[in-house]
């Protein structure tokens, strides 16, 4: 950039939902942007002044109160969208701003960069079953085809958003996520047992966690367990931990009835939301991770669990090739192919060892340094009027 300096407005909307794949993406960027001392341009944090926001800082922030029409919090979420975030940019001098989920004003006075993580609601209909929802969408989707440039986190769903919101692919540059540093092989005696003695584990397990959605295809693992469980140790549990979102079973359909119609009560442990240590403890624990999904923007769990070294066996769908690569088994999500696999890993200790080793190596591979100098990388071609590019991760 020949030493010319600019300020970046960073939209952080999200850092109070950590919980949340944007909340994670959108912290870990502004965590690695904040703490290092080598940028040659200045990222300044642009946040609502909401209580939920409060306790978020950092060298540069900028906090506007939204006006006391809006009170709830998706009112608050749309006027940031469309005109808060972009007060709180001029406030803070900023010369270009960075939205880190799929959200963009119909119109701003300085280059606007949107990251879209995927287009979920375009490729599966219900999730946009609500007019509500719809009519989001559409303001959105209007909104990011003119931005300056598209972040998102695979091959997959650049080609998606190129097909589903008609974005120019040379607009779109492929920024890999990563697993949070807090994942890691690490060992707990006391803290598994307590686990263990929790959650009813008296032997081998096999976990799952990253959402109870159809879209998950959870009821293709537990049909699986089925088939397989009669091949593996009996003392062997299947563990599914997350909730679903009560009065939605369209979205959420329960996975009780189906357990109890296959038998399977004692053997399958649904451990209901868990906090972010447990599922740290419950990846170390496992012996094997089951990831069925049919659609990802990019699949942190099966990442997560590599990271920790646990085996995993993943979905060979959408962007988890990408993200699992040699890493871990890929089989297509069906019942009889994913019982294939659970009955071949867990009677095979060597190779539960090779696929932990290969794992480490896979997640090891990404990294939230590589993805947040990428995104500086962004940051500076817009600034600078290059706003086409197609860089992936190597």
């Amino acid at each position: 950039m020949n030493g010319t300096t600019f300020t970046v407005g960073f939209d952080g909307l999200f850092l109070d939902q950590t919980a949340t794949g944007v909340g994670m993406y959108a912290s870990n960027l502004w965590r690695i942007f904040d703490s290092s001392d080598s940028l040659s341009s200045p990222i300044h944090l642009l946040v609502p002044d909401v209580p939920s926001h409060e306790g978020i800082s950092g060298g540069g922030v900028t906090r506007l109160a939204p006006p006391s029409m809006f009170q709830s919090s998706k009112a608050v979420k749309l006027w940031w969208e469309q005109w808060g975030m972009l007060q709180a940019a001029r406030a803070g001098a900023a010369d270009l701003v960075h939205i880190p989920h799929f959200a963009a004003p119909i119109r701003s006075d300085r280059p606007v960069i949107v990251t879209i993580h995927d287009v979920i609601p375009y490729v599966y209909p219900a999730y946009r079953a609500s007019a509500s929802m719809r009519l989001y969408l559409r303001l959105i989707s209007r909104a990011t085809r003119n931005a300056a440039a598209i972040i998102t986190d695979s091959e997959c769903s650049r080609r998606d958003i190129e097909r589903y919101l008609g974005i120019d692919r040379k607009k779109i540059t492929v920024i890999p996520l990563a697993a949070d540093e807090q994942f890691h092989p690490s060992h707990d005696t006391e803290a598994d047992a307590e686990l263990r003695d929790r959650f009813d584990l008296p032997g081998p397990v096999i976990f799952n966690v990253g959402g109870l959605d159809v879209r998950k295809n959870v009821e293709a693992l537990v049909r699986a367990f089925a088939a397989a469980v009669s091949d593996i140790d009996p003392a062997t549990r299947l563990v599914i931990a997350g909730s679903a979102h009560s009065g939605n079973t369209r979205l959420y359909p329960p996975l009780e009835p189906l357990i109890a119609e296959l038998g399977l009560q004692d053997r399958i442990v649904l451990t209901g939301r868990i906090s972010e240590a447990d599922k740290l403890r419950l990846y170390n624990l496992a012996d094997l991770y089951v990831f069925t999904s049919l659609y990802e923007g990019f699949g942190l769990s099966p990442l997560e669990a590599m990271a920790c070294g646990t085996p995993v066996i993943c979905s060979n769908r959408s962007s988890l090739p990408e993200v699992v690569g040699e890493g871990g088994i890929l089989v297509d999500p069906t019942p009889q192919k994913i019982a294939g696999a659970i009955s071949t890993v867990m009677n095979d200790g060597y190779l539960r060892r090779r696929l932990s080793a290969s794992g480490l190596e896979q997640a090891a591979s990404f990294s939230w340094e590589k993805t947040a100098a990428m995104t500086r990388a962004v940051y500076e071609r817009v600034y600078a009027g290059d706003n086409e590019s197609v860089t992936t991760a190597s």
